[in-house]
C-alpha cells in the first residue's frame, strides 16, 4: 500500500509540477541589463569624447599647419626682400624698388595673418616680427633714398628677423608634427574603445538574449502545466470534471460515427469515505483518494479513462466494450479494489464503493448518461453500496439529481435572493408545565420547478457532494436573524438548529457561529446548536474542542437522535451538552411497546446522570405525552402538539402546543 501511494504522489509531483523561473535569475537579468545599458552608455559617451578630442586635435593640427605655412610665407617673403634689397643696390631701377617693396608687403601681411590665425603665443611672435620687419623695412628705405649707403643684408635687423622667422617657422612645424601625432593617438583609441565596447555590447545582448529565450521555454513549460493543472486534479493526477466532460463528449462523438461500437460510462462514490475525514483527518483522507485513484487507473484497461469528480466522487469511460459481460467485469473489479483497507499515515482505512453503470446507446448525449449513471450510482448507494446498472423502468421515477444539485449550488453561491430556502419551526413543549420556550429550525425549499422540497429530498444530496457546511452556515445565519428578531420584539425564544458533522472539524465553525450570534445582537443562550450522536463520536478531540468554545461562549447544545449511532456514555459525559434528543425511533410506538417504554427510560436516566435534558422527538399522539411525563422526560415535539410552521405562525403554534400539553396533563 505504501508504495501505490509513493508512485501515485510521484506521478502527481512529476505531471503538474509547473515550471517556474528561480528567484537568482530575476537579480541576473537586472544586472546583466544593467551593465549592457551601462556600457552603452559608456560606449556613446567615448566615442562622444574621442570624436570631441579629435575634432579638437584635427582643429589644433589644421592651426598649426597654416600658422607654419604663414610663418614660411613670412620667411620667404623675408629672403625675397632681402634679394631686391641686394639687386636694387646693383642695379637701382623702380622695378627693382617696386619688387622690393611688394615682397615687405608679403612679410607683413604673412605675419599679421599669422597673428589672426594661431595662438596668442602666435601672436606674440608675428608682432615681434613684425617689428623687427618694420625695423629691417626702415634700413632698407634709407638705402634706397641713398640716404644709407651701408649693405642692410649684413646688419642686425635682418638677421634677426631671418633667424626669428626660421625659429618661428620651425617651431609651428614641430607643432603641427605634434598635433599630427597626437590626432592618429586619438583616433586609434576611440577605434580601440568602440572595438572593446561593442564586443562587450554584443556579448551582454548574447547573455541577456540566453536569458531570454530561457524566460520563454519556461514560459511555455509553465503555460502547459497551467494547462495541466486546469484539466487534471492535483491530488490524484487524474483527469479532472472539465477533462472528464471533453473526453467522454469525444467517445460518444466516436461510438454515433460506429454504430457498432458501444460504450460504458461508470460514476462512483466512496461510501465511509465522511468517516475517515472525520476519524483520522483530512491529510489520511487526502491519501486514500490518491490511492483510490491509482487503484482505479490499475483496474481498468489502458484504453479507458479514470477521472475525479471532485470530494470522493470518481468516474471510468470505457470507450469501446465487446458486451455487458466485460462491463460487468471491470465494475467488479473495481469495487473489490475499492473493499480492500487502505493504508495511511495516520492507520489503516476501510471504504466501500457505490458504482452507477450506463452502457451507451449512441443516440443518448453525453450529459444524459451522467444523469443516468448518477441515477444508477444513488440507487446502490441507497441499498448499501455495490453496483448498480441504469434501468429506464426502474429508474424513470428518480428525480434528476444532478440537476438539483446544480440548482442548490447555485442557489448558495448567489446567497438564495429570494428567500428559496425557507426555515420552519416546529415548537418544543415542557411536560412538567405544558410551556414552550424554544423551537427547533427545520429547512424547507421552496423550489420554484418543483414545489415545497422536504429535507430528505435534498440534504443527502448536499452532504454527498460537500455542500452540506455552507448551507449549514447559511440556515445557521437564517436562524439567528429570526431568533434576534423575536428576541428585540420581545418574545425571547431559545432556536434550535442542525449543524452537519463536517461543521465541527471545519477551521472556520466556531468563528461563524460567534460572527452570527454578534451579527444579530443576540443573546448567546437563545441558541442550540443540535449535533447527531455520530457526529459527536467521529474525530472527537477536535470536535470536543469546537464545542466547548462554543459552550464557553454561552451557546447551548444538544445531542440529537440518540439512540441511532454507536453510543458511548465515557464520551457522552465529556460532551459539554445541554440536552439529549431521544430519536422518534424509540417514540412512534412507546404508547404500545413496553421495550420502547424501557429504552425511553432508561435514556432518561442516563441524560440526567450527567446532567442534561431529555426531549423526545416525533411525537405523534396526545397519548405519546402523557407516557413520556410519566417516564421522567423533560420536553416533546412533534405533530402531537404541533408541526413545524412559519415564522410568522410561530406565535400562534406555540399557544396551541401548549394548549394540547396541558389537555393530554389533565387527561
Amino acid at each position: 500500500m505504501p508504495a501505490e501511494r509513493d508512485r501515485i504522489r510521484s506521478h502527481r509531483r512529476g505531471a503538474t509540477r509547473p515550471a517556474v523561473t528561480t528567484r537568482a535569475d530575476r537579480p541576473r537579468s537586472l544586472i546583466l541589463t544593467s551593465l549592457l545599458a551601462t556600457v552603452l552608455l559608456g560606449l556613446c559617451g567615448g566615442t562622444l569624447y574621442g570624436n570631441l578630442r579629435a575634432t579638437r586635435a584635427a582643429d589644433a593640427h589644421r592651426t598649426s599647419l597654416a600658422v607654419d605655412s604663414l610663418f614660411a610665407q613670412a620667411r620667404d617673403a623675408v629672403t625675397l626682400e632681402e634679394s631686391h634689397l641686394r639687386r636694387y643696390r646693383v642695379e637701382p631701377a623702380d622695378p627693382v624698388r617696386v619688387a622690393f617693396v611688394r615682397a615687405a608687403g608679403a612679410v607683413n601681411a604673412a605675419l599679421e595673418q599669422a597673428g589672426r590665425r594661431g595662438d596668442p603665443k602666435a601672436l606674440r611672435a608675428a608682432r615681434r616680427l613684425l617689428t623687427e620687419q618694420r625695423a629691417y623695412r626702415e634700413a632698407g628705405d634709407r638705402l634706397i633714398d641713398g640716404s644709407a649707403r651701408t649693405d642692410p643684408a649684413g646688419d642686425g635687423p635682418y638677421r634677426t628677423l631671418q633667424s626669428d622667422v626660421d625659429a618661428v617657422s620651425r617651431t609651428y612645424g614641430g607643432a603641427a608634427a605634434d598635433q599630427a601625432d597626437r590626432l592618429f593617438q586619438t583616433q586609434r583609441r576611440t577605434v580601440f574603445g568602440t572595438v572593446v565596447g561593442f564586443t562587450i555590447g554584443m556579448t551582454l545582448v548574447a547573455m541577456i538574449w540566453r536569458l531570454v529565450l530561457g524566460y520563454q521555454r519556461r514560459l511555455l513549460a509553465n503555460v502547459a502545466a497551467s494547462q495541466r493543472l486546469a484539466l487534471h486534479d492535483f491530488l490524484t493526477g487524474l483527469p479532472n470534471r472539465a477533462l472528464f466532460g471533453r473526453r467522454l463528449q469525444d467517445v460518444v462523438d466516436a461510438a454515433r460515427a460506429d454504430p457498432s461500437r458501444r460504450l460504458a460510462l461508470m460514476v462512483l462514490d466512496l461510501n465511509g469515505f465522511k468517516a475517515v475525514n472525520d476519524t483520522l483527518g483530512h491529510q489520511a483522507g487526502d491519501q486514500l483518494l490518491e490511492v483510490a485513484g491509482q487503484r482505479l487507473r490499475d483496474a481498468v484497461r489502458d484504453v479507458d479513462m479514470v477521472a475525479r469528480l471532485g470530494g470522493d466522487e470518481f468516474a471510468v469511460v470505457l470507450p469501446d466494450v465487446d458486451n455487458v459481460g466485460q462491463v460487468r467485469l471491470i465494475a467488479e473489479r473495481i469495487n473489490e479494489v475499492l473493499r480492500s483497507d487502505f493504508q495511511v499515515a495516520a492507520g489503516p482505512a476501510a471504504v466501500s464503493a457505490s458504482i452507477g453503470v450506463v452502457t451507451g446507446p449512441t443516440d443518448a448525449g453525453a450529459d444524459d448518461l451522467i444523469r443516468h449513471a448518477d441515477t444508477a450510482m444513488y440507487r446502490a448507494k441507497a441499498r448499501g453500496g455495490g453496483v448498480a446498472y441504469y434501468d429506464a423502468r426502474t429508474d424513470r421515477e428518480v428525480p434528476d439529481r444532478m440537476s438539483l444539485f446544480g440548482e442548490l449550488r447555485a442557489l448558495l453561491d448567489a446567497g438564495d435572493p429570494w428567500v428559496e430556502l425557507g426555515l420552519y419551526y416546529q415548537p418544543q413543549v415542557r411536560l412538567s408545565d405544558g410551556t414552550v420556550s424554544s423551537v427547533e429550525a427545520l429547512v424547507r425549499w421552496h423550489h420554484p420547478g418543483r414545489g415545497l422540497l422536504m429535507p430528505d429530498e435534498f440534504l443527502p444530496l448536499a452532504e454527498a457532494r460537500g455542500l452540506e457546511i455552507r448551507l449549514t452556515y447559511h440556515l445557521l445565519d437564517a436562524a439567528v436573524e429570526q431568533a434576534a428578531a423575536w428576541y428585540l420584539g420581545g418574545s425571547p425564544r431559545v432556536v434550535a438548529v442542525n449543524v452537519s458533522p463536517r461543521c465541527l472539524v471545519d477551521d472556520d465553525f466556531v468563528a461563524r457561529v460567534i460572527a452570527a450570534i454578534d451579527g444579530a445582537g443576540l443573546p448567546p443562550r437563545l441558541l442550540r446548536l443540535e449535533i447527531s450522536e455520530n457526529g459527536m463520536m467521529n474525530d472527537s478531540q477536535r470536535a470536543l474542542a469546537a464545542l466547548h468554545e462554543i459552550h464557553d461562549q454561552g451557546v447551548q447544545l444538544s445531542i440529537d437522535d440518540y439512540g441511532t449511532g454507536f453510543s458511548s456514555l465515557e464520551q457522552l459525559k465529556r460532551i459539554p451538552a445541554d440536552e439529549l434528543k431521544i430519536d422518534r425511533s424509540f417514540v412512534r410506538d412507546i404508547v404500545t411497546d413496553a421495550g420502547d417504554q424501557v429504552l425511553v427510560r432508561s435514556t432518561v436516566a442516563v441524560a440526567h446522570a450527567v446532567g442534561l435534558l431529555a426531549v423526545a422527538e416525533g411525537v405523534e399522539d396526545l397519548a405519546a405525552l402523557t407516557v413520556l411525563a410519566d417516564l421522567g422526560c423533560d420536553f416533546a415535539q412533534g405533530y402531537a402538539t404541533s408541526p413545524a410552521v412559519a415564522a410568522a405562525d410561530v406565535p400562534a403554534a406555540c399557544r396551541q402546543a401548549e394548549q394540547r400539553a396541558r389537555r393530554s396533563a389533565a387527561a
